[in-house]
């Protein structure tokens, strides 16, 4: 933590390094493997491979604009675990009002089309596909987030009472993504963002309250070193994952001796 009174970056916790992964199945490549499993395996690659450009073009957007304030915590890459459920949130974006910005990171590389009634497509090269709804995903993880945060007692408190946070969920998109969108009075996707325009969106969001809402976010505003405590405290819940790719993709291996296993 800072000294009191110090300004430093606040920037918590980075990205974590997926390149073990990428390793662990470059080397189920190399056992012998039927055309199938080669093809699942490939596409994990590739999916890693894809989220991974995906977060870390989103993370410089958020970084180069806010990790240099004082009033804004930021925390990447937290998994988390509760009562039996996980939440994999890219990024966390929390200021001094404890507004939590809910950040998740997708990258379609064809782009995407939302549909008036809230389902999202992506095109394949060939053909539009169904895909799960990023913003009903994000949802999820706001519920459990808030439900950890509360059950841990990490929350900051005023007289004893811990201040409620505003969760705010949003979805980036990278700035050379098509975004096809219905009309704002049919379906508003105002949460689905391209990541240049971050910083946008939440000025709008900002200047865009109420009067009520102004008086309601000064009245729980905390110190910097306050944010920072409950960012810090936050982020010792990440639990990063282990994935057992040999079962996943029903690959027997029996590595020489001296050879790394297969995770």
């Amino acid at each position: 933590m800072s000294a009191k009174g110090e300004e430093t970056e606040m920037l918590i916790k980075e990205r974590d390094n997926h390149d073990a992964d990428v390793e662990n199945l470059l080397r189920l490549l190399k056992c012998q493997i039927t055309a199938k499993q080669r093809f699942f395996i490939e596409r994990e690659i590739k999916c890693i491979g894809s989220g991974a450009r995906g977060e870390e073009s989103s993370a410089y957007y958020i970084d180069f604009r806010y990790k240099d304030s004082v009033n804004w915590a930021i925390i990447h890459d937290l998994r988390l675990e509760h009562r039996g459920f996980v939440a994999q949130i890219d990024h966390l974006l929390i200021n001094r009002f404890l507004d939590i910005y809910v950040l998740e990171s997708k990258n379609y590389y064809y782009g995407i089309k939302i549909t008036p009634e809230g389902e999202f497509l992506v095109w394949n090269g060939k053909t539009f596909v169904a895909i799960e709804s990023p913003v009903e995903q994000n949802k999820r993880h706001i519920e459990l987030l808030e439900k950890l945060v509360q059950a841990t007692g990490i929350l900051p408190t005023r007289l004893g009472l811990p201040i409620s946070p505003s969760f705010l969920n949003y979805v980036m998109v990278a700035p050379n993504s098509r975004v096809d969108r219905p009309s704002k009075a049919k379906y508003n996707t105002d949460m689905v963002i391209k990541a240049d325009a971050l910083v946008a969106a939440i000025d709008k969001r900002v200047d865009s309250a109420s009067p009520t809402g102004v008086v309601s976010s000064l009245a729980k505003v905390v110190s910097q070193e306050t944010l920072e405590t409950f960012a810090r405290k936050l982020v010792r819940f990440h639990r990063p994952s282990t994935i057992d790719y040999a079962g996943k993709f029903g690959v027997s291996v029996v590595a020489p001796p001296g050879f790394p296993p297969i995770l």
